[in-house]
């Protein structure tokens, strides 16, 4: 959309001040600012001084071609600012990181005096981008336009604007600054990657064996009843309720009979860690919109709990407007929560059944939200845990929980820094019988790992009477 803009005038001279003190420190930082003029200044001074002590002709006269050459100077700067409009032209996304973002500004001289450099800048904090380009309007150029972009690094909420365009007179006597419009918000949602189907739910049968199937059609038992959202299906619209209240009410479905995935991003701050611009929550976030991406085109209810910045515990759905507001929660919430993996596995734990599946993303050190996710084991819930690698990030090491999820038999994806993720989703570290086997083979193995003599000891002593 093309927003035309008219100036605000704001110029780099700082409104005047009831204080002797401000105004003097701001004329002093204006002097600093324009060398050309401070010296014009020191000239005339001398000059005056020089005329008025010798009578010399050429001083005075010096002394007031000075002074016109400031009176010029500043109206054409003047000028200058008051004659310019800008249009500028903003794409409003949202965008995903790795995309292109880019904008059209068009820079017009409605007359006056020739502008031939005009920096134009439109302020942002997106990281790594600059919109910022040059124009020229010379005297028999009316317009100039400009074409600028960038590529989006982060994800995140940022802002652009406002448009700053530059000027100044011919001798840069009296730059000037023009501010047009105002400030827009771009989100910025995390990278989706394409991974592998690695955590299905499944649904447990009675008897020895189970089978593990997709779950295709919500339960038949409904739970209670909410206010229609925008994306929900038609099918799911609970007639008797609209009609009684007047307003479109959907089915809410019990969760504990329907094949449903839930995905927990950690975002609690002590289990950060960033090297190189490169931060284990930024790949969790990756992986946390990749699981949600490839879930919820499975038609797959998808739930989702994390707590960071701002905290969201959505109910597992399969709309639009759910899948939706997880995203921009990705893309909005910071790592810098104080809602622990434990807390929030307490808060989840009445809605995990034999029929759903937990997916767990985090860089958190060993504590007891591993033997919490055994237990969920214990229940059939099938829980599989993306664990990043912070030691490669540069922080601490937490290999620790790695050795604990596997010998609590929870099925772990490692993750490190530079590796592919959809690579790292194809093969688990232990598992369910996999971590079982391994922690026998460590108990029975331990008698006969001493180096010392123990287990010498332990095999010569005589057995007791049976």
């Amino acid at each position: 959309m093309l927003r035309s803009f008219k100036s605000t005038n704001s110029q780099v001279e700082a409104p005047p001040s009831s204080e002797v003190s401000g105004r003097t420190r701001r004329a002093g930082r204006r002097l600093r600012k324009n060398p050309v003029l401070y010296g014009i200044l020191v000239v005339m001074v001398l000059e005056f001084l020089t005329g008025m002590a010798t009578g010399f002709d050429l001083s005075v006269r010096l002394y007031y071609a000075l002074g016109i050459l400031l009176l010029a100077g500043w109206f054409w700067a003047k000028s200058s600012s008051e004659q310019m409009t800008a249009e500028v032209e903003r794409p409003k996304g949202p965008y995903t990181v790795g995309d292109s973002i880019s904008e059209t500004v068009i820079l017009r001289n409605k007359g006056g005096t020739p502008k031939a450099w005009v920096e134009v800048e439109d302020r942002t904090d997106l990281p790594g981008v600059s919109f910022k380009q040059v124009a020229s309007l010379g005297l028999m150029i009316t317009f100039d336009r400009l074409e600028m972009s960038g590529r989006v690094t982060r994800r995140g909420e940022y802002s652009v604007g406002p448009l700053v365009a530059r000027t100044s007179d011919p001798f840069s006597m009296f730059p000037q600054e023009i501010v047009f419009g105002g400030q827009e918000s771009v989100l910025v949602y995390p990278k989706i990657v394409d991974i592998p189907d690695f955590a299905s739910p499944s649904i447990h049968l009675v008897g020895d064996n189970s089978r593990r199937q997709r779950a295709r059609v919500l339960s038949t038992d409904v739970a209670s009843v909410r206010e229609y959202e925008a994306g929900d299906a038609l099918g799911r619209i609970h007639w008797l309720s609209t009609a009684r209240t007047g307003e479109l009410m959907v089915k809410q479905f019990d969760q504990g009979s329907s094949s449903d995935m839930w995905v927990l991003f950690d975002q609690h701050i002590d289990s950060v860690a960033e090297v190189d611009g490169e931060s284990t929550d930024e790949v969790g976030a990756t992986v946390a919109a990749s699981v949600i991406d490839r879930y919820s085109r499975g038609f797959l209810p998808v739930g989702y709990a994390s707590h960071g910045s701002k905290s969201l515990f959505a109910m597992p759905e399969r709309s639009a407007h759910q899948r939706e507001q997880v995203m921009r929660h990705i893309a909005s919430s910071k790592p810098v929560g104080d809602v622990t993996i434990l807390e929030t596995l307490s808060e989840l734990e009445r809605d995990l059944g034999q029929n759903t599946s937990l997916v767990v993303i985090t860089s958190a050190g060993d504590g007891p939200w591993v033997d919490a996710l055994g237990g969920l084991v214990r229940r059939g819930v099938r829980v599989s845990t993306v664990l990043i690698d912070r030691a490669s990030f540069g922080g601490d090491s937490n290999g620790d929980a790695l050795d604990h999820l596997v010998a609590t038999g929870v099925s772990t994806y490692p993750l490190a820094r530079g590796d592919s993720i959809a690579s790292a989703l194809l093969n688990s570290v232990g598992g369910e019988f996999d971590g079982l086997r391994q922690a026998s083979a460590r108990v029975h193995a331990e008698p006969f790992e001493s180096v010392n003599g123990v287990a010498s000891e332990v095999e010569s002593e005589p057995v007791g009477e049976q």
